[in-house]
């Protein structure tokens, strides 16, 4: 910016009329000085509008989306039947996950295999109706495509091995060491 201070009476060589050098460089150059001004004022305004334009869009913007949640709001809490539809598939989709873990209980290691390799949603019937037959049937499948996560029944077992209680009812246990070895050697 230009120095527009005048010379005081104290400084030599300065009288208040006249100029300073650097005042006249700025008067020389001042007409380019005041066009830059000017064309930061237009700029400036430009900016503004573009801002306050901005600011009228973005309110709009906000309105508009205050209304769509209130209407989306409004339509929900009206939809009754589209909400009784999805509880009830929620509520027959774990009734079918129920009969899968009870159909695979004693029949698997694990039921909660039975969950993962059985298509739950094909069992659910329409309007809530579960089919325990197709359930059974489908647990049966999986047994026999996959034998390894059967249950292990008493047919499969290894046969006494002898260790372990008796089942056969047999005589008491001696209650000393001394009737052991009685009993051992048949006195």
């Amino acid at each position: 910016m230009a120095d527009t201070t005048t010379g005081t009476a104290d400084e030599p060589g300065n009288d208040q009329g006249e100029q300073t050098k650097d005042e006249r460089q700025d008067q020389d150059q001042g007409e380019p000085k005041n066009n830059e001004h000017q064309d930061q004022d237009a700029t400036s305004d430009d900016q503004a509008d573009e801002l306050s334009r901005e600011r009228t869009a973005r309110e709009a913007a906000e309105r508009e989306v205050a209304r769509l949640r209130r209407s989306n709001a409004a339509q929900k809490g009206t939809d009754l039947d589209a909400l009784r539809d999805e509880i009830r598939a929620d509520f027959t989709h774990q009734l079918v996950r129920a009969e899968i873990r009870a159909a695979a209980a004693g029949r698997l290691r694990d039921p909660a295999d039975a969950l993962a390799l059985v298509d739950a949603a094909a069992l659910a019937g329409k309007g809530g109706d579960i089919d325990t037959a197709a359930i059974a049937a489908a647990v049966d499948q999986l047994v026999k495509d996959k034998p390894y996560l059967a249950a292990e029944s008493a047919s499969r077992a290894w046969g006494d091995v002898g260790a372990g209680p008796r089942g056969d009812g047999g005589e008491p246990e001696p209650a000393t060491p001394l009737d052991r070895l009685r009993e051992a050697y048949g006195d």
